[in-house]
């Protein structure tokens, strides 16, 4: 399966979503990730344990402590703690991943003990405040050909151009703002993800 949901909490809240509602919608889904840039306090900590109840292959991003908690994979960007310092903790099989925006830094990951590479932003995005320089397809491809590790695309990417990504060379596609769109309902939710799950099921 070619798609990777990212579950940011301050989308879900903008929208009026609940974690937990919208991890449900995900369980025929391999990789799912949930990204929470704010306090892990009791509340939240609350909603990941009602995550995991519903999905417990969930991916939680930074927090290597809270995905040991509960059991979860763990993603971490370039600033967090690397790989090697936290696969002790996130034992296999649970999945670990690890972003990367350039040659050099998916270079330095090939040495790290992941399940995965993120590479982008390959298009210009707008789901993070300061985003990186865009990789573009080119480039993307280029690195593909440095490494057998799997590939997430991330950044910009929409139904018009996903399988130009996956041509490419990346094995997943990492999805934010584009499963979200009017009217902002669980099941909108839902019928993006099967609009995804079905183009990227079929090759142009």
């Amino acid at each position: 399966m070619k798609l990777y949901p990212i579950l940011d909490t301050a989308v879900l809240e903008q929208h009026g979503i609940c974690l937990p509602d919208a991890v449900s919608m995900t369980s025929d889904i391999e990789w799912v990730q949930i990204r929470h840039k704010g306090p892990f306090d009791r509340v939240f900590l609350k909603q990941l344990e009602a995550c995991a109840q519903i999905k417990s292959d969930l991916i939680l991003n930074d927090r290597a402590d809270c995905a040991a908690l509960f059991g979860f994979g763990l993603h971490v960007g370039q600033e967090d703690l690397p790989p090697s310092a936290v696969r002790g903790l996130v034992r296999r099989p649970a999945i670990l991943g690890l972003s990367t925006h350039n040659e050099e830094q998916l270079l330095a990951g090939l040495a790290e003990p992941v399940d995965y590479l993120a590479l982008g932003p390959i298009f210009p995005t707008h789901s993070k405040a300061n985003p990186d320089p865009v990789v573009g397809l080119e480039k993307l491809a280029e690195l593909r050909r440095l490494t057998d590790t799997p590939l997430v695309a991330i950044g910009g990417i929409t139904l018009d151009n996903a399988w130009r990504v996956i041509s490419a060379g990346a094995e997943k596609i990492a999805v934010i703002s584009a499963l979200w769109q009017p009217p902002y309902t669980l099941k909108a939710f839902r019928d993006n993800i099967e609009r995804w799950q079905q183009t990227l099921a079929i090759p142009i």
